[in-house]
């Protein structure tokens, strides 16, 4: 009966289900992969063996390679949303623009990991193209900027809008409805506008701590593996969490 309840754990078939997908498992991978990152400068500080930052070092290589494997047809998907966004007549100039420009922006980053993934598998010669890293952080830093761009503007939309509703409220009592209803209605669009501001303000918090460890990959910024191994958690955290819940 134990063993029953366990198999048939609601949770569990949500677990089952939720790794039965390549996207999920590549997000959980980054999430090791910076966790690792991050452990390997915390044994370093407190002194721990060669053996065992050089372990969570290997982990991270390990790690790293299964990913690169695992998004190699990504660019596609991200070229496919930037023709999207092009094609979208209705949409606000700047979330068009930015839109286009995140999605080329991880396109090229993603194309340039593939390359990197063939020199990894020997394909192509590893002394070849050395800077390859360097140009692939430049596509994903485009991304990002891209992306906190859109989410300022998604931010300044929604809070622009909600002031218009406030202070034209007491005007939409209209002939058919009571003041109730108006209420309702009113109470119903906060409601949506506040949960559209918190998932801005998230992802915008999400791309600022992506853009950290974009810099620092760059050199541009000059903080620890372990910051930026934190940093990355926290985002692979922020990506399983909306994976989790659209499982």
């Amino acid at each position: 009966m134990v063993v029953d309840t366990l198999i048939y754990h609601p949770t569990l078939s949500k677990l089952i289900k939720f790794w039965d997908s390549t996207p999920k498992r590549e997000k959980t991978f980054r999430l090791l992969s910076y966790l690792s990152r991050f452990l390997g400068y915390y044994a370093y500080k407190k002194g721990y063996s060669k053996e065992t930052i050089e372990l969570w070092s290997d982990l991270k290589a390990h790690f790293t390679f299964i990913r690169k494997a695992m998004r190699f047809f990504k660019p596609v998907n991200h070229l496919q949303l930037a023709s999207k966004a092009f094609d979208n007549k209705l949409m606000d100039p700047i979330l068009q623009f930015t839109t286009i420009i995140r999605n080329l922006g991880y396109a090229g980053y993603l194309t340039i990991d593939a390359i990197v993934f063939f020199k990894l598998l020997g394909i192509i010669d590893k002394k070849k193209y050395p800077n390859l890293g360097k140009y692939a952080s430049r596509f994903w830093l485009l991304g990002l900027i891209a992306g906190l761009i859109n989410s300022l503007r998604i931010i300044y939309s929604l809070n622009s809008y909600e002031n218009d509703q406030k202070n034209t409220q007491d005007e939409k009592v209209k002939e058919t409805e009571t003041e109730t209803e108006t209420e309702t209605k009113t109470k119903a669009d906060t409601v949506a506008i506040n949960q559209k501001l918190y998932q801005a303000k998230r992802k915008l918090i999400w791309d600022l701590l992506d853009t950290f460890i974009a810099l620092n990959s760059l050199d541009i910024l000059h903080f620890t593996e372990g910051d930026v191994g934190l940093a990355g958690v926290i985002t692979s955290l922020l990506g399983l969490q909306d994976l989790w819940k659209a499982t």
